[in-house]
């Protein structure tokens, strides 16, 4: 009798080890599994950043003793989806487009290279963020921009 109650018991607890390194292995299996990589951070930026093209733009900036003519094609990038939608109705963009040819006007007094043509890349860069630091007070979302062309030209004035 007693070697049958041994052998029970050996068998529940073998069943006991065996139901229980089966939970184990289910609720455990969440914290074994391999996890994706995450994307570089160069692509969590393009995923969030959404480009709106502001296009073409021609300015006359009257100065004391010439006029300043300037053509340029502009992108900005929208940080988040949410303010890409805010801002790309019809009101949004014109507001955003208002805004960049007043930052362009501002620079236009202050900064006297704009009369130069800009070939550089560098160059445009450096003005896309003078705009973008211009756009940021009233359009916080809007991150980066890009210059696609810019021409200048000076005529006198008479």
């Amino acid at each position: 009798l007693l070697t049958r109650a041994a052998a029970v018991i050996k068998y529940i607890i073998i069943a006991a080890c065996v139901i229980g390194a089966g939970a184990m292995g289910y609720v455990g299996e969440r914290f074994m599994r391999p996890t994706p990589s995450a994307p570089s951070g160069q692509a969590v930026t393009q995923e969030l950043m959404f480009k709106m093209p502001l296009g073409k733009f021609t300015m006359q900036i009257m100065q004391s003793r010439k006029v300043l003519h300037l053509m340029f094609d502009m992108d900005v990038f929208v940080m988040g989806e949410v303010s890409f939608h805010e801002i790309n109705g019809a009101v949004g963009r014109a507001r955003l487009r208002d805004a960049t040819v007043s930052a362009i006007a501002e620079l236009a007094e202050t900064d006297q290279s704009l009369a130069q043509p800009i070939a550089e890349e560098t160059r445009k860069a450096e003005l896309a963020a003078q705009i973008v630091r211009k756009l940021y007070v009233n359009f916080p979302a809007v991150r980066t921009a890009r210059l696609n062309t810019f021409y200048s030209n000076i005529s006198l004035r008479d």
